[in-house]
């Protein structure tokens, strides 16, 4: 919840997120390409990255934001997301076996 309201989400997007949890899934094309699939309430997004390259992403309000992926090890997907108001957001996902741990840190 602290998360979500230091990012200034919209309100319709807080219940919805509270309701469901969203389902991901990161899959690699080949060594340095991703595809990321988002699944949040029978709504699909879908987009391919590449890593260390830096992209602009639509959001669902219609606002833009660069986003920047890199790979630690093997197993930890790092994202850095900047949005037009400059507030950062650092997405470090570590999977597991049967698990993913993420940890999100805003600026």
């Amino acid at each position: 919840e602290e998360l979500v309201n230091a990012s200034d989400t919209n309100e319709n997007l807080i219940r919805m997120l509270q309701s469901n949890a969203p389902i991901f899934c990161f899959t690699r094309i080949d060594e340095n390409t991703f595809n990321f699939t988002l699944e949040m309430q029978n709504r699909t997004m879908t987009h391919d990255f590449k890593l260390g390259e830096p992209h602009e992403m639509e959001r669902r309000d219609g606002s833009k934001v660069k986003i920047t992926y890199t790979l630690e090890g093997e197993n930890v997907l790092k994202q850095v997301i900047i949005p037009k108001d400059g507030r950062v957001a650092y997405f470090r996902r570590e999977f597991g076996e049967n698990e993913v741990k993420m940890i999100i840190k805003m600026e």
